[in-house]
């Protein structure tokens, strides 16, 4: 009976930020792990008029693998797909083969019902300004440097790299909820430096204590810290050297509505948190293509695009952002 606290939170996500029509086939895709969210989005996606289906899939070992090729094809000849799932496929060919396509998705990785109660009402008009204020700062830098207080410094090459912002509009032609991160990319080969993850990584929740990545020419060259990072280790090696690459840095978190729970659904979307990512960077204007995107988030780092500070030891310097992007539309 749960459901019925989010089930107005579900039809907002199926009217105004999926915008399914009733001329439109809708696929919601789950596992067994999350049926107790997928019924209720069916039935408000249901009720616009929509042909709706929900496809059970199975529990995938991680985040980005690529999914079986009954699930990949429904995908493909849906219209919209919302991927409610413990492990979502945003990062996969058969994503990119399905929004190639025209299918939109709404992507709502690992969500739990306590977030669904607590932490989707936004103010999404406000949420896009601030979002997209970071990545037109992001797309207008040449350079970036993250640093922290427990020892990151990380320098990369943004060079002809563009922002992306991650709200509740399909301009990237997926939404994912929590909405309020702007993702980018480095220039392949030129991240350089150290990262300390404080907090949490993907397949890992929340750090017992920190990891540090040792990063040489665009690739994380070594891991080390206690029983987690030898797990990481286990993951990259398992992917092979693709999963070395550093496929995003410095993404920001714009969302001030959502908390640090340890699940990178919400962790990499809190204002103030930036995130790293390994793996796969096809999705974000990339050129590498692996069967793995792990995000990992920070606390109270500072992050600058070509000097310009967004984040000052873990504080989003909104009105500082706001005058910036508006310097950049004016040039």
């Amino acid at each position: 009976m749960r459901e019925l606290e989010y089930s107005a939170v579900c039809r907002e996500i199926i009217e105004r930020v999926g915008e399914v029509s009733a001329d439109e086939e809708v696929v919601i895709v789950t596992d067994s792990l999350m049926i107790e969210i997928a019924r209720p989005l069916a039935a408000a996606a249901r009720a616009t008029g929509a042909p709706t289906s929900v496809l059970v899939k199975p529990r995938l070992a991680a985040h980005n693998v690529e999914p079986p090729a009954a699930v990949a094809g429904a995908i493909r000849n849906a219209d919209v797909v919302f991927d409610a799932g413990t492990h979502d496929l945003a990062h996969t060919d058969a994503r990119r083969a399905a929004s190639d396509a025209g299918t939109r998705f709404v992507f709502m990785r690992g969500i739990s019902e306590a977030v669904m109660i607590d932490q989707m009402d936004t103010d999404y008009d406000a949420l896009r300004t601030v979002t997209r204020a970071v990545a037109a700062i992001q797309t207008a830098a040449e350079s970036a440097r993250v640093t922290s207080g427990l020892g990151t410094d990380l320098t990369v090459d943004l060079t002809g790299r563009s922002g992306v912002p991650v709200d509740d509009g399909f301009d990237a032609g997926l939404v994912v909820l929590p909405a309020g991160k702007s993702a980018i990319t480095p220039v392949e080969g030129s991240a350089q430096g150290t990262v300390v993850v404080d907090y949490s990584i993907d397949n890992l929740g929340r750090l017992d204590d920190p990891i540090e990545l040792t990063v040489e020419d665009g690739r994380v060259s070594d891991v080390s810290g206690g029983s987690q990072a030898t797990e990481l280790r286990a993951l990259i090696d398992h992917e092979g050297e693709c999963a070395r690459n550093v496929a995003e840095a410095p993404s920001i978190g714009t969302n001030p509505d959502v908390s640090l729970t340890g699940n990178q659904g919400t962790d990499k979307k809190k204002r103030g948190t930036m995130h790293v990512a390994i793996g796969d960077n096809v999705t974000l204007g990339g050129t590498v293509d692996c069967g793995i995107h792990l995000d990992m988030t920070l606390l109270d780092a500072t992050v600058a695009f070509d000097g310009f500070r967004v984040l000052e030891e873990g504080r989003f310097r909104t009105e500082a952002v706001m005058e910036r992007a508006a310097e950049l539309e004016t040039r």
